[in-house]
C-alpha cells in the first residue's frame, strides 16, 4: 500500500489524530494544533548536548578511592541508567512510528530518540573512561540481575508495543480500539519509566556527588535528568492528557483500567524491591536511607497518580519533597559553576534568533 509510505489521499491536515489517525502525507507546520507539542520539540532541540562534553578522568581515581559501599552503589545504579536509556533509545521512535500521525509528534518522538542515544552513550563513555579495562566492568554490570528484574514490567510493555506496531505496520493488525490501548499502554509504561524510575535512580547519583566524589559524572548525568524531567516525561503526560480527552482514549482508560493500575503498582513495587536490594550486603549511602529513597519513589510516583486521575490505597504518598537536595540537581541554573571550577552543563544552544532580516541600517564609518 503507497499510502504507508506518503498518503496522497489524506484530508485530515486541519486536525490530524496524535496517534491511528489517517497515515501521514506532508510533514506540515502550516496547521498546528499541538502547540504544547510543538514546543517540547523546541526545547529538546535546545538542550542539545554531546556525551563527550566532560572530562570522566577523575572517576578513575574516585573509583579506586571511594569505600565499597559506594562504588558498589554507583556501579549497580550505572548498570540499570545504561540498561534503561539502551533501551530508550531503540524503543521509542522505532515502536511508537507506524502509530503516529501528526507532524508534532513525530517530530518530538524522533527527537528524544536521538537525545536517548545521547543518554545511553554518555553511561557507555562513562565506563570505558572511567575504569583501567572497562571490559570487566562491562561484564560486572551485566551480571547485575537485579537491575534486570527492575526493568522488567516496562519492557514487558515495550515488548507487547513492538509487536503491535510492527504487525500494524505490515497490516495485520486494523486500526481498532484493541490496537489502540495497545500504543496507550507503551505510552504508560514510558511514562511510569520516565516519571518514577529514573528519578529514583538519578537520587542515589546525586547523593554520592554531593559528598565530593564523581563530579564529572555527576554533571553529565544532571544533564540527562534535565533532559528526562522536563521534556520526555513531559512529553508523555502531553500525549496522555490529550488523548484522554478522545473517545478511544477514554475507551481504552476504561478497559485498561486494572491493567494501568496494575502496571504502576509493579512499577513501584520493582523500585521499592531494588532499594531494598541497593542497602542490603551492609551498603550505605551517605544523608541517604532506604526509607527516605522509598518515600522520593512514591512521591514521583504520585505525579503519575495525579495526571492519570488515579488514587490508591495501597501506598501512602508522601504530600512534600522527602528529599531535598534533589531539587539543586534537577534544576542546573542553582548548581551553575564558573568555567574555571568545572565542565559548565548549564547552557541551551540555539536560543539566540536574527530578527533584523530585511532590515536597511544607517552606518557611517
Amino acid at each position: 500500500m503507497t499510502d504507508t509510505v506518503f498518503n496522497y489521499t489524506k484530508t485530515d491536515y486541519q486536525k490530524p489524530l496524535l496517534l491511528l489517525g489517517q497515515r501521514p502525507g506532508l510533514f506540515d507546520t502550516v496547521n498546528r494544533h499541538y502547540q504544547a507539542i510543538w514546543a517540547l520539540y523546541k526545547a529538546q532541540k535546545s538542550l542539545d548536548w554531546d556525551e563527550n562534553e566532560f572530562d570522566y578522568s577523575s572517576c578513575n581515581a574516585d573509583f579506586k578511592s571511594c569505600s565499597r559501599s559506594t562504588y558498589d552503589m554507583m556501579i549497580k545504579t550505572l548498570a540499570w541508567q545504561w540498561e534503561a536509556d539502551s533501551v530508550a533509545s531503540r524503543a521509542i521512535a522505532p515502536v511508537l512510528a507506524p502509530f503516529i500521525t501528526s507532524s508534532e509528534l513525530w517530530a518530538c518522538w524522533q527527537r528524544i530518540s536521538d537525545n536517548e542515544v545521547v543518554h545511553a552513550a554518555t553511561y557507555s563513555e562513562i565506563v570505558r573512561n572511567s575504569f583501567d579495562d572497562p571490559s570487566v566492568i562491562l561484564e560486572e554490570i551485566l551480571r547485575v540481575q537485579q537491575a534486570h528484574d527492575r526493568l522488567q514490567e516496562v519492557a514487558k510493555a515495550f515488548a507487547a508495543g513492538y509487536d503491535a506496531s510492527h504487525r500494524y505496520a505490515l497490516g495485520q493488525l486494523p486500526n481498532d480500539q484493541t490496537t489502540y490501548n495497545a500504543v496507550f499502554m507503551t505510552i504508560v509504561a514510558l511514562f511510569c519509566m520516565e516519571r518514577i524510575q529514573f528519578l529514583a535512580s538519578f537520587a542515589v547519583t546525586f547523593a554520592i556527588c554531593d559528598t565530593g566524589l564523581f563530579q564529572p559524572i555527576g554533571k553529565a548525568i544532571q544533564k540527562i535528568a534535565q533532559d528526562e524531567l522536563e521534556i520526555h516525561a513531559e512529553l508523555d503526560r502531553a500525549v496522555l492528557l490529550n488523548e484522554l480527552q478522545t473517545a478511544r482514549g477514554q475507551a481504552a482508560f476504561a478497559q485498561c483500567h486494572a491493567q494501568i493500575e496494575a502496571m504502576i503498582e509493579e512499577v513501584i513495587d520493582s523500585e521499592l524491591r531494588w532499594i531494598d536490594y541497593l542497602f542490603s550486603e551492609g551498603r550505605e549511602l551517605v544523608g541517604v536511607t532506604a526509607e527516605r529513597l522509598s518515600a522520593w519513589t512514591l512521591y514521583c510516583a504520585k505525579d503519575v497518580y495525579q495526571t492519570l486521575g488515579l488514587a490508591t490505597e495501597k501506598y501512602a504518598l508522601p504530600q512534600a519533597n522527602p528529599l531535598r537536595f534533589m531539587e539543586k540537581w534537577l534544576n542546573i541554573s542553582k548548581t551553575q559553576a564558573s568555567p574555571q571550577e568545572q565542565d559548565i552543563a548549564a547552557y541551551k544552544v540555539g536560543v539566540m534568533r536574527r530578527d533584523d532580516a530585511d532590515v536597511t541600517f544607517d552606518a557611517d564609518f
